[in-house]
């Protein structure tokens, strides 16, 4: 038995970020010094992280991440043909963003955030890359509680039926506000979210009864990400079945959540049920956190290495 084979198209939006990491032993106070070893420059962004992902797990990705003129631009766009992502998306003012992680003993990481040409959106540019059959698109809640955010959703409200928006709204879920998340979800867009910030969209810590309730109250389907417990989902006709975890050995955490809705959207532009898709990206997001870093998803090799232990043990 092997994975399935996504044949519908993807389209990503969002930030390809040049990432520094510091280690360091504490966070430095107000006015402190503390000492940080380097530990890697990298690039990534919720948005190229997720279009990486998909691209090695051989899904048809759609590049709607934007690349800008500096030396970030440079290395985003090198870092684009390493996984044949052709860029299709320029912005002639402004360099790519970039980020400084801060990782901890404990592994707990604090960011601090320089914001680049991704908080930048030609939205008729956007809808030329659109496709032209039934397809998936996803979107990330750094853009679009952004500088252009509000152009951004009102965007992806007029998105063509055929298309269905992926959204993980990350710990930006709380700037969104209620009635913008009720108009993407009136639009059908699946969210995926961790613990902590379904927890701010329910308003209650988030149960199979939670979840249960909100589905079906908004006729939405939720996604939320409980790491080592696997996945609550939730559907419009009020069910909320939990998807297993992957047993693996955790090496870190970093890129979990990108590479589970990698993982998912592969399922879901095969074709597959919600829960099945689901499914796969629990087992995208453990391969991913048995390697350091967030820049090593599988490729679609390897994955086929991992499925069928995988889905028998579920």
């Amino acid at each position: 038995m092997s994975p399935p084979i996504p044949t519908m198209p993807v389209m990503v939006i969002g930030a390809a970020f040049g990432d520094l990491i510091l280690e360091m032993n504490r966070l430095p106070v107000s006015g402190g010094d503390e000492v940080a070893r380097e530990s890697g420059r990298q690039i990534g962004g919720c948005a190229f992280n997720v279009a990486r992902a998909l691209a090695r797990l051989g899904a048809p990705v759609i590049n709607g991440i934007t690349v800008g003129q500096g030396s970030w631009g440079t290395a985003v766009e090198s870092a684009m043909a390493a996984e044949s992502l052709p860029v299709q998306l320029r912005d002639p003012a402004h360099d790519n963003g970039w980020c400084l992680a801060l990782v901890e003993p404990d592994g707990e990481r604090t960011f601090i955030t320089v914001e680049g040409c991704e908080q930048y959106w030609d939205t008729h540019a956007l809808s030329r890359l659109l496709p032209t059959e039934a397809g998936w698109l996803y979107a990330s809640g750094y853009e679009l509680t952004g500088t252009q955010g509000a152009q951004l959703l009102a965007w992806l409200r007029q998105l063509p039926d055929h298309i269905t928006p992926f959204i993980d709204p990350g710990p930006r879920i709380s700037e969104l506000g209620a009635e913008k998340i009720a108009a993407l979800l009136g639009r059908g867009a699946i969210f995926s979210l961790n613990r902590q910030e379904a927890a701010v969209l329910l308003d209650a810590p988030a149960t199979a009864a939670t979840v249960a309730s909100f589905c079906q109250q908004h006729r939405a389907s939720l996604i939320v990400r409980e790491d080592k417990d696997g996945a609550l989902v939730g559907t419009p006709d009020r069910q909320c079945l939990r998807v297993h975890p992957v047993a693996i050995t955790l090496c870190d955490t970093v890129g979990a959540g990108d590479a589970h809705g990698g993982g998912t959207l592969m399922g879901l532009a095969s074709g597959l049920p919600l829960a099945e898709a689901v499914r796969l990206g629990n087992l995208v997001a453990a391969i991913v956190v048995s390697r350091p870093g967030a820049d090593n998803p599988p490729t679609r090799a390897e994955l086929v290495s991992h499925y069928l232990p995988a889905i028998t043990a579920a």
